[in-house]
């Protein structure tokens, strides 16, 4: 059994000034004093207002406008085309131009659009973007700086509005050039060293925090960490750092394997062999996601694997895919909520877009499933 832990028109006064002596002559003014009443009032009107009034934002607006609204709901546009009868409103020349400029375009930058994270966030982000027309560039950078910059120069010429980065230590670079050229960016799990603006991530230090306390609360006295050796990398650097704070607050030494990503089983097998002594209640906590299920199906090759669990092995790590639950025993897991950060993200970006400038982070919560692997 699986257990979760942690109005339409204006009012004009009669002028009180002196009458006109001809009646007919005084309607006339009257009609054309309220005439252009009315016409100032529909320039005085903006997109920001009438998004306000339809209940939706700047950028749908924008998009019904244009004619880009095969992807909006029938409701949606009749909300947008009552307020602009009612309203009389037209935009102006400098409007039409300024919007007829716009790409529709979105650069997202990731480590590896393949990865399972990725692409559940990748999902979430094409959700919150669907309702508005927009469209995702996508690039896998492998978090090098140089691919960063190559992908960066290629959406800008492709016309891209705004960025959403799973950004490397040293993207801050890119940052300031972006930011003079007015590209929003929403950082995404990962930021730069100088970061400002908005960011999206989970809770991974607190979160990998808890779990090895919870791990020493159940007796575990022997710990074993397995990276990919890219601590300074991303969310990476608070994988590994929840689970060394832990330990040095309950005054203990845990032990770390580095294991190349992309290892095979067979090779992890080999390396665990000398590390592992079942005599001393060993857990062993995977800090990259990409290397659970390796780790996994490397125990698998001790004689009476299932056996050894959870009393004399625990094992636990990151999935984002959701096959830990699957497996015989169920694999112990902190769950990251890709889709939902994916999606907020994106959702971050639109409003920047809509003018919208407060910095702001979000930050979600994993979700940690007990299982079969520990005790």
């Amino acid at each position: 059994m699986e257990e979760n832990r942690p109005g339409s028109g204006s009012e004009i006064k009669k002028s009180t000034g002196k009458a006109f002596p001809n009646p007919f002559f005084c309607g006339i003014v009257k009609y054309k004093f309220g005439r252009r009443l009315e016409e100032q009032s529909m320039k005085k009107l903006t997109i920001n207002e009438i998004a306000e009034k339809a209940g939706v934002s700047k950028t749908t607006v924008s998009f019904y406008l244009n004619g880009k609204a095969n992807k909006m709901s029938e409701e949606t546009q009749q909300r947008i085309q009552q307020i602009i009868d009612e309203t009389g409103y037209e935009p102006s020349a400098a409007a039409r131009a300024m919007k007829a400029k716009s790409s529709g375009l979105i650069g997202v930058i990731l480590k590896d659009a393949a990865d399972p994270y990725c692409a559940r966030a990748l999902k979430g982000m094409g959700e919150a973007a669907g309702e508005t027309e927009y469209q995702i560039l996508i690039g896998s950078s492998g978090y090098t700086f140089k691919n960063e910059r190559e992908h960066v120069e290629r959406m800008l010429k492709a016309g891209a509005e705004g960025f959403i980065i799973q950004a490397t230590y040293r993207f801050g670079m890119l940052a300031g050039e972006l930011e003079k050229k007015r590209k929003p960016i929403i950082y995404l799990e990962a930021k730069p060293y100088d970061f400002k603006g908005r960011y999206v991530k989970g809770n991974n230090y607190d979160c990998v925090y808890q779990v090895i306390t919870e791990c020493i609360k159940k007796g575990y006295g022997d710990f074993l960490m397995i990276s990919d050796g890219e601590s300074s990398m991303g969310t990476a650097f608070e994988n590994t750092a929840g689970y060394r704070d832990a330990l040095q607050d309950a005054g203990l030494e845990g032990r770390t394997l580095y294991v190349q990503s992309g290892a095979r089983s067979a090779q992890i097998f080999e390396a665990l062999k000398d590390e592992l002594d079942l005599s001393l209640h060993t857990l062993i906590y995977v800090a990259a996601p990409e290397l659970l299920k390796a780790v996994f199906q490397a125990l698998r090759s001790l004689p009476d694997y299932e056996r050894l669990f959870p009393e004399h092995l625990g094992l636990i790590g990151f999935d984002p895919e959701g096959w830990t639950r699957m497996t015989s025993p169920p694999v112990s897991a902190i769950i990251p909520p890709a889709q939902e950060e994916g999606k907020r993200a994106m959702t971050e970006l639109l409003e920047l877009l809509d003018g919208k400038k407060k910095d702001t982070e979000v930050v979600f919560k994993n979700i940690v499933k007990w299982r079969g692997t520990t005790v």
